[in-house]
Parts: structure tokens; C-alpha cells; sequence
């Protein structure tokens, strides 16, 4: 199975906005959150837009956005807003891909094995999804 393969159903909810978060392993939250020893845990990734949860373990662990190392994707709406964490592809990179090549790039990198989503990305799998949601919705927009 590659990056692009991975399945994640959503599980538990976030203490602060009470969405459903999906699991995530311990490996992102070591590799993006600086200064911090994580156990080995049943951590969730929230991903509600201007909620200040980027991670929890049931209502009394969570870590703030504002400790994550990187911008998360789902947390902010600016053009430069990281999407591909691997290869650096940002919302504007995507929206103005007219040839639509950056989805296969994806792909065709993930396939010779050099991504590295859990370390990078901090819902912990592929942005395929959301590279695809973004192309979609540019997509339909130009109709």
C-alpha cells in the first residue's frame, strides 16, 4: 500500500470544537511538535478550521496549533497555505496547476517512496485529498 492508499476513519471528538478528529500516530506529533515526548497514545488530529486543537488524546491531552511547527492545511484559508507538505506544493500552487500535473507529481513521488507524510504532514497521511479537493473546486469555479 502506498501513501496515497491509506485509509483513516474518524474517531473520538476534540475537546475544543467537539468535531470528530482522526487518528493519528505518534510519529507526526514527535516530528511536529518541538520540545515535547509523546507517549505512546490514542492521539486524533482536529482538523475544524480556527479551532486552537491540532491534536488531543481524550478531553484532558491536546496540543495548540501554535505549538506545531509547521501551518496546518486545514486551519487557515490563505493562498500559501501548505497542501503538500512532501514537495512543498502550496493552495496556490494547485489552483493555478491549469495542466493539472501536480496530482500525478504526487502520486508519481509517493510511488518511488519519496514522501514522508507521517514525518510532514501534520494529519499524519497523503494530501492527495486534499490536493484533489482544491483542483475540484478551481475546477468547478471556472465552469
Amino acid at each position: 500500500m502506498d501513501c496515497c492508499d491509506v485509509e483513516n476513519p474518524p474517531t473520538t471528538t476534540c475537546p475544543s470544537c467537539g468535531q470528530r478528529g482522526r487518528k493519528v500516530g505518534t510519529v507526526t506529533l514527535t516530528s511536529l511538535v518541538p520540545d515535547n515526548a509523546f507517549e505512546t497514545k490514542d492521539w486524533k488530529f482536529c482538523r475544524t478550521l480556527h479551532c486552537p486543537v491540532a491534536y488531543y488524546s481524550g478531553s484532558d491531552e491536546w496540543v495548540s496549533t501554535h505549538r506545531v511547527s509547521v501551518t496546518i492545511f486545514q486551519k487557515v484559508t490563505t493562498a500559501d497555505r501548505p497542501v503538500c507538505y512532501c514537495f512543498s506544493y502550496s493552495a496556490r500552487d494547485i489552483e493555478r496547476d491549469e495542466a493539472g500535473q501536480i496530482p500525478a507529481d504526487i502520486k508519481d513521488r509517493c510511488r518511488r517512496g519519496q514522501d514522508r507524510c507521517p514525518e510532514m504532514n501534520p494529519q499524519g497521511t497523503c494530501c492527495l485529498g486534499n490536493v484533489l479537493a482544491i483542483a475540484r473546486r478551481v475546477r468547478h469555479h471556472d465552469l
